[in-house]
């Protein structure tokens, strides 16, 4: 999967803990610089993000890492809320990243009242909308903030015109508009964040990071998974640093749990990209077996050997892969991982940057791709083992039709029912994660087994 969803977290120190270095004016100045200037080259050159903020506050010793948490912060706000900003004409930056701050946060951040004051308004007057409980009470408060000028708060504007003719329809009870609008939604909220507990004993770690002024969200199901405050300084952690806690999205650890590997297994993770998934198959394994971990980007390894490393678990290895061929014999795994490449909807909410770097075509190019893939590594798993197939978004052509077409060209495998990992029920063998569902990113997960 190339949607960063097991991305280590980019936060510095709690933005509460750690005083600012530059002064609120500096801040404000810099977040204009750095946001719009991201935000520009970002929907020009189809730059990632996240790389760009990197370049552009490391150099920049005057602020502190809250501070650099809250430019980037701001340059997703202006990638998240442009599509309501444009149609605006709005010519001052501290005017556009003043509406897509209040958009965005739950907070009015105090540079915001700096921006206020160059644009001659009362800061007393800001509402931050962020934790707005709906369309329509996010709109309102829009119009407000805009002082009677008209405004188009269609929540369609805010993504790339394609979306719309490829999304299938949402479960739930309303009516199919209200079903997508709630989609939308929840693809623009900031992202939470989870953690998980790897080779330790939860309860001891839970109560580790209550004793430090950090009160982890306990999942109902997975009491080894939790939401912590998105302000968390969990790369500082004694238990991070110690290899006993990932940061990993609930979705991503639903991938693990639905491979369900036991321990002494061999399982291959093809596209392992930073190790996250495969470190959760060698937890899920009790440091028993073998987790071989590939991708054909050998830069990506690099992080995932990291963070072997750091953890307790010494059963893992990592190969760069030709895409082409079985790392080692065929037919040897007990189970293969195809954690595919794909558009990486479901994490737009952690990446909204994403969203304007791909098109209609894409999809289909990435849909040869993961077949193809999927093809390959299938010839890695041994009679009676099992093959997973994961992409972290929702379209219909990136995952039900690449499975239906996998499973008519590969009549011996069949899919295998599981229990779903997040909610009530079991499934068909498939099943689509929805981030209104489970605070998570979108993630589609299918699970077969070798017949013969």
């Amino acid at each position: 999967m190339r949607g960063r969803s097991d991305r280590p977290n980019q936060a510095g120190p709690a933005l509460r803990d750690v005083p600012h270095i530059a002064s609120i004016e500096t801040l404000a100045q810099a977040a204009i610089q750095i946001a719009t200037r991201v935000e520009r080259e970002v929907l020009r050159d189809r730059k990632r993000a996240d790389r760009m903020l990197g370049s552009e506050l490391r150099p920049r010793r005057d602020l502190a890492p809250p501070d650099h948490r809250f430019i980037s912060q701001c340059a997703f706000a202006l990638l998240r809320w442009g599509g309501w900003l444009e149609p605006l004409g709005l010519v001052q930056p501290e005017e556009r990243l003043l509406y897509a701050w209040l958009l965005d946060s739950p907070t009015v951040h105090p540079a915001c009242r700096v921006w206020a004051r160059v644009l001659r308004r009362d800061p007393a007057r800001l509402i931050a909308l962020g934790d707005a409980p709906n369309w329509t009470a996010r709109s309102e408060g829009f119009k407000r903030l805009l002082e009677g000028r008209a405004v188009t708060a269609d929540p369609w504007r805010l993504f790339p015109p394609w979306l719309r003719e490829n999304l299938p329809l949402p479960p739930g009870g309303g009516s199919p508009k209200s079903r997508f609008v709630e989609l939308l939604l929840a693809l623009q909220k900031r992202p939470s964040l989870w953690v998980r507990v790897q080779g330790a004993d939860e309860a001891a770690i839970w109560s580790e990071l209550t004793a430090s002024g950090i009160k982890p969200w306990i999942h109902r199901r997975l009491t080894v998974s939790a939401k912590l405050d998105a302000d968390s300084d969990v790369h500082h952690l004694p238990a991070f640093t110690r290899g006993q806690l990932e940061i990993q999205d609930l979705a991503s650890q639903a991938v693990g749990l639905i491979c369900d590997p036991d321990p002494g297994e061999r399982w291959w993770d093809a596209c392992a990209g930073a190790g996250g998934k495969s470190l959760h198959l060698a937890s899920l394994m009790k440091g028993k077996g073998l987790v071989v971990a590939t991708d054909v980007n050998a830069a990506r390894l690099k992080e995932a050997v990291r963070r072997a490393r750091r953890s307790p678990f010494r059963n893992l290895t990592t190969k760069e892969w030709d895409g082409r061929h079985v790392p080692g014999k065929t037919k040897s795994f007990d189970g293969v991982l195809v954690d595919a490449p794909c558009s990486a909807i479901g994490t737009w909410r952690r990446n909204p940057d994403a969203r304007w770097s791909i098109d209609r075509q894409a999809i289909t190019r990435l849909a040869e791709t993961q077949a193809q893939l999927l093809h390959v590594a299938s010839a890695g798993v041994r009679p009676g083992g099992t093959l997973v197939y994961s992409v972290c978004t929702v379209t219909p052509t990136e995952t039900t039709e690449v499975v239906r077409n996998f499973l008519q060209a590969h009549p011996q495998f069949k899919l295998d029912p599981f229990p779903h990992p997040l909610l009530e029920g079991t499934t068909n063998g498939t099943t689509l994660i929805w981030p209104q569902d489970s605070d998570t990113d979108a993630m589609f997960i299918a699970r077969m087994i070798l017949t013969k």
